[in-house]
């Protein structure tokens, strides 16, 4: 089966290092789960993270920049800056473009046969640590060498990691059902009819909780623009 992913990029200019993760979609679940992973395969947190696309962690109106809750909250647990690139600094913005290029031609085509999305994000890391083994295109030293001085530079990870999950209540029909970003359908239990739910949405899954906090069932994440009725717990 065909599926159409999206994949994060995050790229060090200094050694032309890059790492990337595929998800469902662009959500700040996925922006933010991403990111993590980043952080945790290198062993630290880069101090100031520049956004090309600002999709899915908030939105850039003129000189006016507002987050969502979930890319602020994790943004202060690992202790970064985050700004827009500027239109006017093309470094900034070349930079990124050329590595998610880079990365679509080499990692992307052809097209994989994945049978897991987890298993493939472990698979760019290792494909990445590999094509960091070649020369820098200016600097006369390989990108891994390059690398490792930058990532000396990097700040600690926090104690405990960030747990990537958004709370919503929402509202389930007659058997249960309840209503996901507008169009997936997810079920919980017929005993919960009519009710009130809280859900906890992840980059990957989506938890549905009794009313006294405890897990009740688990789905699949869905993602999309058709609607998709999830099967039952």
């Amino acid at each position: 089966m065909r599926k159409t992913i999206k994949y994060l990029t995050l790229s060090f200019p200094y050694s032309n290092a890059g790492f990337s993760q595929c998800f469902g979609g662009e959500s700040s679940e996925c922006v933010c789960q991403g990111l993590k992973d980043i952080f945790s395969h290198i062993g630290g947190v880069p101090l100031r993270i520049v956004v090309d696309n600002g999709t899915g962690i908030g939105r850039r109106i003129q000189d006016k920049v507002s987050y969502s809750e979930l890319f602020l909250r994790f943004k202060c647990h690992y202790g970064f800056s985050v700004s827009f690139c500027n239109v006017n600094a093309g470094h900034e913005k070349g930079n990124v473009e050329n590595k998610i290029g880079y990365t679509r031609r080499n990692f992307f085509v052809p097209m994989p046969e994945v049978e897991s999305v987890d298993g493939f994000n472990e698979e760019l890391f290792r494909r990445a640590e590999e094509d960091h083994e070649r020369e820098h295109y200016k600097k006369s030293l390989f990108i891994s060498e390059l690398f490792e001085e930058e990532r000396k530079a990097l700040g600690s990870l926090p104690v405990r990691p960030f747990n990537v999950e958004r709370f919503e209540r929402v509202s389930a029909d007659g058997y249960g059902k309840f209503c996901v970003d507008g169009k997936h359908w997810y079920s919980s239990a017929p005993e919960y009819g009519n009710s009130q739910l809280i859900v906890g949405i992840k980059a990957r899954e989506l938890v549905v909780y009794r009313p006294d906090g405890n897990e009740l069932c688990t789905h699949a994440r869905v993602y999309g623009e058709e609607r998709i009725d999830s099967s039952d717990c």
